[in-house]
């Protein structure tokens, strides 16, 4: 089994043309007719995930977010992302990233919130003209209906449930009565207008800043800031189970993993002594 075929298989998956002219995605480091017998599929190229790869034995890491992003003056070891570049030619990992062409894919990030979230008659949020008619392209998030209309402090509590958060952050009364629903994996606050202009209730998303949050409580849109990490790590496990079977049609000798160690880069801690008047 070699690097290459498995890019091949990520391609049919989520096709690397899908992703957007600024992106980073495919191979990152490595040798395409590298052999390999092992990938370990995650969301972040994190020490974590090198970690984790390096415990069980894989020779290639498929993850969701680059490592290289911007372009390297250097490859200094003593610094992020570098090291971990380093890192990888060192013990022969070969670094895969299926990024923007993984959210807008029909089987990708966002269709797997949709999917878990029971969303019916879901169209796309928005979409790329030059992609349409492309037999797995699914567009940017989408807009969709619950079955019957709930509570938002309700939709609140299934969100977290279904993604496994600890802590969300909200916009909105917690007694209001909620049916059509918008989601964007990810960073979605920058459409937060493109939302309210579809006319829907509440808007499911991550790395919503101040003014997109006061922006949509002046406009009647309730959200649910549910953060980046929680949004999208739900893709690995598809992903994962995509590559496991596929490897097993073809008859190739590939184990695949799904990471288990990454977490969150935030983590939620109760400031206990306020200053009055703060």
């Amino acid at each position: 089994m070699r690097v290459k075929e498995v890019l091949a298989w990520i391609d049919e998956y989520a096709p690397f043309r899908y992703a957007e002219s600024w992106d980073r995605s495919g191979l990152q480091v490595g040798d395409p007719g590298a052999a390999i017998e092992r990938v370990l599929v995650a969301l972040d190229p994190c020490s974590a995930t090198f970690d984790e790869a390096e415990r069980l034995a894989c020779g290639c890491i498929v993850t969701h977010h680059p490592l290289i992003f911007a372009p390297l003056d250097s490859v200094r070891f003593d610094r992020y992302p570098e090291r971990l570049v380093a890192r990888a030619i060192r013990n022969e990992i070969h670094l895969v990233a299926a990024h923007t062409n993984l959210d807008v894919a029909l089987d990708g990030t966002n269709f797997q919130l949709m999917r878990l979230l029971g969303l019916e008659d879901a169209e796309p949020l928005d979409l790329d003209s030059r992609l349409l008619g492309e037999n797995r392209y699914g567009g940017l998030g989408c807009v969709g209906n619950l079955d019957v209309p709930v509570r938002f402090e309700d939709l609140v509590e299934k969100v977290g449930s279904v993604l496994g958060c600890a802590e969300v952050r909200v916009v909105g009364h917690p007694d209001r009565q909620l049916r059509r629903i918008a989601l964007c994996t990810g960073s979605g606050g920058g459409l937060v207008e493109r939302v309210i202009a579809q006319g829907v209730d509440a808007y499911i998303t991550g790395d919503v800043k101040y003014h997109e949050a006061r922006f949509a409580e002046e406009s009647n849109l309730a959200v649910i800031d549910v953060g980046h990490f929680s949004s999208e790590r739900i893709v690995v496990k598809p992903l994962a189970a995509y590559l496991e079977k596929r490897a097993a049609r073809e008859g190739a000798a590939l184990q695949v993993f799904a990471g288990l160690v990454e977490t969150d880069p935030f983590r939620v801690q109760v400031v206990r002594s306020r200053r009055s008047g703060s």
